[in-house]
């Protein structure tokens, strides 16, 4: 692979394919269990159950895409054709999860529910799990890399900003006194807009990076798809050090993630008792940071070996949970409903939203070099099945995240259907000390295992240069 660094149009180009992403995680955020629940009138918990088993399915879907990506062999490469394939299929089904025919009972619609979910999640999958993969094949620099990988998650995160936004803004108006989120025409619109939003982004990463398909690089050996060769190449994977440590980093630390998002509604709604148009104004203004972000990550990847950076990445997430939450326990925080709590609740997040965007980038970035070292002790390239392992772990932790933040409060007795200003001190307190120390005493499990990783500039550059003289 040639190691010039990418015109900025090639490497936006494969970045807009992470905006598919960004459709689908929206769709599912904000929108799916409401639209579910509140206007098809599914009871939640069967609604939920849906959701778990969904996701459940990727649990299969991604190891077997992962392995046939790394051993298709086509004159397309073997990213791209799964990624044309899964597109148009991925967009169909994005706009028939907000289109339930009318009259269906509601156990219909929950059989009409888990069909698009799985169809859903299938198709993402035979997209995501070889864009990701070829993300990491791209360039075999190492800094080229953290360059590819970091604006890829800058473009994730100004997405979902403008995407989020732009939803509750534009599309869900309400009609005179009718709230927007409660008319059903509304999801139909937005359905209809993330399905040509996905058709646009995929067919832009698709086209975009086609010509680099002949210097992208092909297996030494193609194995024939068996469910035995998909459990040695989950074996074989795992079996690379490096590897598992980073995954279970990813695993760990995504518990933070998942349990923080969610529960901040909750936080913002009863903790700090935020307006909506606090959170508006919050929300959009969450560009600053990550705008920010795509100057200093360029300064920073330069400068950081990426390990020394993952563990910075986290002792930065525990300083900005300790001050924050734990700050109004101990009563050093401004009173709620001021401009000075404000100021501050701004700030935490675009903390957070930075230390995120850094995080992302560099374990993406140091995928794809474990990637290299695999090849040079296994003989063989994984991209796929590491990327899926990563795609896994993400998923995998947003529904503990969810379960885990059901169980919090139930546990806690957090009223249902509470005004803000009316919940108990006492359940607000013990929501505090999970959402504050306890969040930041689960991020030091990742940290272990970010310090038990052996990757470097130094120890990459002798892969590398191994690896050339075997392809020479």
């Amino acid at each position: 692979m040639d190691r010039k660094r990418s015109p900025l149009a090639f490497r936006l180009a494969y970045a807009t394919g992470t905006l598919t992403f960004v459709v689908k995680d929206v769709a599912f955020g904000a929108f799916v269990l409401f639209y579910y629940t509140s206007i098809q009138g599914v009871a939640g918990n069967l609604a939920g159950t849906v959701l778990l088993v969904a996701m459940t399915w990727d649990a299969v879907t991604d190891p077997i895409v992962g392995s046939i990506s790394d051993n298709l062999r086509t004159r397309w490469g073997r990213r791209h054709p799964l990624m044309l394939l899964g597109a148009l299929p991925m967009a169909i089904c994005l706009y028939l999860l907000f289109a339930v025919p009318a009259g269906l009972t509601e156990w219909q619609t929950l059989g009409w529910m888990l069909i698009v979910c799985i169809l859903l999640r299938t198709f993402f999958t035979l997209f995501s799990v070889p864009y990701l993969a070829l993300g990491a094949e791209l360039s075999s620099d190492y800094v080229e890399r953290s360059s590819i990988t970091g604006l890829r998650t800058v473009v994730h995160w100004l997405g979902a900003i403008l995407l989020t936004s732009a939803a509750w803004g534009l599309v869900f108006q309400g009609d005179g006194d009718m709230d927007g989120r409660m008319i059903e025409a509304n999801y139909h619109q937005f359905g209809m807009i993330a399905f040509v939003l996905v058709i646009l982004f995929a067919a832009t990463a698709i086209g975009g990076t086609s010509s680099r398909i002949k210097k992208l690089p092909t297996p030494y050996h193609r194995e024939r798809f068996s469910i035995t060769n998909i459990l040695r190449d989950i074996w074989t994977a795992m079996k690379n050090r490096n590897f598992r440590m980073l995954f279970f980093v990813l695993l760990t630390f995504g518990v933070f993630t998942g349990l923080f998002t969610a529960l901040t509604t909750h936080i913002n709604t009863y903790f700090w008792e935020l307006s909506t148009h606090q959170l508006f104004i919050q929300s959009m203004t969450s560009v600053i940071p990550t705008l920010l972000m795509i100057v200093a990550l360029s300064w920073l990847n330069a400068r950081v070996e990426k390990q020394v950076a993952l563990k910075l990445c986290i002792v930065l997430m525990v300083l900005n949970t300790l001050w924050f939450i734990p700050g109004r326990l101990l009563g050093w925080m401004p009173e709620n409903h001021t401009t000075s709590l404000f100021v501050l609740v701004v700030l935490h997040a675009y903390i957070s939203i930075a230390v995120l965007i850094w995080f992302g980038a560099v374990t993406a970035s140091l995928i794809a070099d474990i990637t290299d070292e695999q090849e040079l002790h296994s003989g063989k390239r994984q991209e796929g099945m590491f990327f899926a392992a990563q795609g896994f772990s993400i998923k995998f932790v947003t529904g503990i995240g969810t379960f885990a933040g059901g169980l919090v409060l139930t546990m806690i007795e957090m009223p249902a259907g509470a005004a803000p200003g009316t919940v108990e001190d006492g359940v607000l307190f013990e929501l505090g000390l999970v959402m504050g120390p306890g969040l930041a005493l689960v991020l030091a499990v990742p940290y272990l295992f970010a310090s038990r990783l052996r990757v470097s500039r130094a120890q990459h550059a002798s892969i590398r240069a191994e690896l050339d003289a075997r392809a020479t």
